[in-house]
């Protein structure tokens, strides 16, 4: 019987501009050693070329062995959705349960190594061996904090996970036709493209608007609250909003 170990990671849990990512990867275990010699290690203490380099090696190795793996986008629109119903620790579990359906079957006997949602990493593992006893019996789940520089498979996930959003804020800012820098809050580049895209009658599409950062910038540009969107339209708040998230302060 074939054992597989499936790593998952995600990428852009904290910037105010753009997706949030996961990524999942499932690969035999006798594959392993496959990527330790191509160098996986945690996404952030990468070059943007190895980043890429390795990458597009994962890519064209799952073609030729059959590697599965399966990408998750969650747009800023859908992250400020979510908002009034789940916490972003819930979202980001949905889709990490998504990302591992995506790459198993009933059948498939894996190892699951996860970079952890939240700061209980052992509960976090319980609540996801639980979800999927149903129809995934064969499945075994470990989390714990820097899983993806521990385990070469979450490595790959973070990898693919940062590239995959990388790009997606590279075409924003080519469409934009400005720097955006990261989209992180510690980035200069991002601070002042904040400012930009909430200059207008309506923050851009691309910020998180329920996010401290987006909603200061709107309210030095407009003098009053951001405006809220959700599932039933775009509509201004009564108040100011004292529950927007905190984003978080690192790079994913």
């Amino acid at each position: 019987m074939n054992r597989f170990i499936i790593g998952v990671d995600e990428a852009g849990r904290g910037p105010a501009i753009g997706p949030m990512v996961i990524a999942s990867i499932a690969i035999p275990e006798k594959d392993v050693q496959i990527l330790r010699d191509l160098g996986t290690t945690d996404s952030k203490v990468l070059s943007k070329r190895k980043r890429r380099e390795i990458e597009e090696r994962v890519n064209l190795s799952s073609l030729k062995l059959n590697w599965k793996i399966c990408i998750i986008s969650i747009s800023a629109e859908s992250i400020d959705f979510s908002k009034p119903l789940r916490s972003l620790n819930d979202l980001g579990a949905e889709a990490f349960k998504q990302a591992i359906e995506g790459v198993s079957s009933e059948s498939t006997v894996a190892t699951v190594n996860m970079d952890p949602i939240g700061n209980k990493p052992d509960l976090f593992a319980s609540r996801m061996a639980k979800e999927f006893l149903p129809h995934r019996p064969n499945l075994s789940f470990y989390s714990v904090a820097g899983m993806d520089s521990k385990c070469p498979v979450t490595s790959a996930a973070s990898i693919l996970a940062k590239e995959y959003r990388d790009r997606e804020i590279e075409k924003l800012r080519d469409d934009l036709g400005f720097e955006i820098g990261s989209g992180y809050p510690s980035d200069p580049k991002t601070i002042s493209a904040v400012d930009k895209l909430t200059n207008q009658h309506l923050p851009h599409e691309s910020l998180r608007w329920t996010w401290k950062t987006t909603s200061e910038a709107w309210f030095r540009n407009h003098k009053c609250p951001i405006p809220v969107r959700s599932v039933e339209g775009v509509y201004p708040q009564q108040g100011l909003n004292s529950i927007l998230w905190t984003e978080g302060r690192s790079e994913s």
